[in-house]
């Protein structure tokens, strides 16, 4: 009885452990697609910028 209560006490472990180890995961996947979003927007900001400045001294 107690080898069973043991047993099912590890078990619990494990799997609260896997199941932390799990959200962990998407929280990090969570940050690099946020990060992944900023970084193409900044790129695209920079795109047009060049395309800016390509208009301006063209102008001038």
């Amino acid at each position: 009885m107690m080898e069973q209560i043991e047993l099912f006490w590890k078990a619990a472990a494990v799997i609260f452990g896997a199941g932390a180890f799990w959200q962990e995961l998407r929280a990090i996947r969570k940050d690099i697609a946020r990060l992944e979003e900023k970084q193409d927007k900044y790129n695209h900001l920079q795109e047009r910028v060049a395309k800016l400045e390509t208009k301006w001294e063209k102008e001038l």
